[in-house]
């Protein structure tokens, strides 16, 4: 018995027909779906992954402000939730030795001018936060105040704090302080402060101010001792946002 075989359609119509189909599975879609359904992922990826750098970013930010508080409250226990715990950790700061490592090193510096100084007023301005993968930074502008004594601490400067990911969320494990020169800040605060009747302009090149041949007796202004406006008493710390030497004053 014969069997009819089914007519073969001509290579030209084959060749003709237009390639909108793609094979997914058992299911035949046209090709624009197919590449919506592969970027689609990606895209979500994507959005996630910016959405989880703004939580991180926030996050950062969040124990800046948290260390401020914490210092201004002289809140030891504080501290230990925003700086990581590993033995690893570092600070660079303004007094000597300058180098602390390990919360145990740290943690009792803070202690010592926690009990030193009282009135302590941290603040942080211009805050810049980045983060990528694990690792995280922040710099901003510091400025303390707070009173030894009779000792009027007033001083500001820059940081820089790393911050790494951990199992319970993000910690500092680096900070660098630097302190702004007492001449710097005066010199930032006249040449912002309007000139007032009865009161010199900043000084000119060839001025009397500036002391050129024409200039009259001049006062010798004494040498900062410290980091501050005031000379520092013996025992008083470099202003920074952490404390300073580790023996009080006698």
């Amino acid at each position: 018995m014969a069997v009819a075989s089914r007519p073969q359609q001509p290579a030209s119509a084959a060749a003709s027909r237009p390639a909108t189909k793609c094979r997914l599975g058992a299911l035949r879609l046209p090709g624009k779906v197919m590449v919506a359904l592969l970027i689609a992922p990606a895209l979500a990826l994507q959005a996630s992954c910016r959405r989880d750098t703004r939580e991180d970013v926030d996050d950062i930010r969040g124990l800046v402000a948290r260390e401020a508080d914490a210092t201004n409250a002289k809140d030891l226990k504080a501290l230990t939730e925003v700086w990581s715990q590993d033995k690893g950790i570092l600070l660079f700061d303004v007094p000597p030795p300058g180098r602390f490592e390990g919360w145990e090193q740290i943690g009792r510096l803070f202690k010592d001018f926690f009990d030193r100084f009282s009135e302590v007023r941290l603040t942080f301005d211009n805050v810049r936060v980045e983060v990528e993968g694990g690792i995280g930074y922040a710099t901003y502008d510091w400025a303390m105040t707070g009173r030894m004594g009779e000792y009027a601490l007033d001083d500001r400067g820059q940081a820089t704090a790393i911050y790494r990911k951990e199992k319970g969320g993000w910690r500092l494990v680096h900070a660098h302080y630097s302190s702004l020169p007492p001449a710097s800040t005066d010199q930032t605060a006249a040449a912002a402060a309007p000139a007032t009747p009865g009161q010199a302009g900043p000084a000119q090149p060839g001025s009397a101010q500036s002391g050129s041949a024409k200039a009259g007796p001049t006062r010798a202004t004494p040498k900062p001792i410290g980091p501050g406006s005031q000379p520092v008493p013996s025992g008083a710390p470099a202003g920074s946002p952490s404390p300073g030497p580790a023996s009080p004053p006698r």
